[in-house]
């Protein structure tokens, strides 16, 4: 399946940060290792800061959307005999006392911060899926952008999510696939060469780049 795109619609683009949080990238965070060890590339942070570096000089709105929690995880508490899954149950997040909100684990990294008077909001989400916060889908209407740029983690639950969830609504998708993990071997780059350009186009973060700065 090969789709011919134009260039990344600058006016209409917003981009999507999800779990850019400390827990997940920094090396003082509990997740850390783990995340480090399914990057594509060693420097897969900087190629992120660099999309960020990009869309704050085009002037494209950015949301970090945050898997938080409050404290106990109340919101994880529901096994049903271990039939309700997901990522946070099955990663142990309650176990860890991972993202709790109001911890530094659970807030954004320092250099992605939302500026002030910019168009950069924070999120936070107990499910991996934006859509599923009351402030997301608003967000998108208010700032009138409708093709959602996707970088992050990850690829099989935050991503792939996003990247459905938007496709149902009618809102355009750009996964960077050099910005997002392989968090399952093959399995997480068969999504994005197979399944994920069924939902938008998946493109490397320097031709975004090149293409937005045109």
């Amino acid at each position: 399946m090969t789709t011919r795109f134009p260039g990344v619609p600058r006016d209409d683009v917003v981009l999507v940060l999800t779990h850019l949080q400390n827990e997940f990238w920094h090396p003082e965070g509990r997740g850390y290792a783990f995340t480090k060890d399914c990057l594509p590339h060693a420097d897969t942070l900087q190629r992120i800061l660099a999309v960020v570096a990009s869309c704050r000089a085009a002037g494209v709105p950015i949301i970090m959307h945050n898997e938080t929690f409050r404290p106990g995880h109340p919101e994880l508490a529901i096994r049903r005999g271990g039939y309700v899954r997901g990522s946070g149950r099955v990663l142990q997040l309650p176990e860890m006392n991972m993202a709790v909100r109001g911890t530094w684990g659970a807030a954004t990294l320092e250099d992605l911060k939302p500026r002030p008077d910019a168009a950069e909001f924070e999120i936070d989400n107990a499910k991996v899926d934006p859509f599923t916060c009351s402030e997301f889908e608003p967000l998108l209407r208010n700032l009138d952008r409708h093709v959602l740029v996707l970088a992050g983690l990850a690829t099989n639950f935050g991503i792939e999510m996003t990247a459905r969830s938007a496709n149902e609504r009618d809102y355009g998708v750009v996964v960077l696939a050099d910005c997002v993990d392989r968090m399952l071997g093959d399995y997480s780059e068969m999504t994005l060469t197979t399944l994920l350009p069924y939902f938008g186009r998946v493109m490397e973060s320097a031709t975004f780049i090149d293409e937005l700065a045109r």
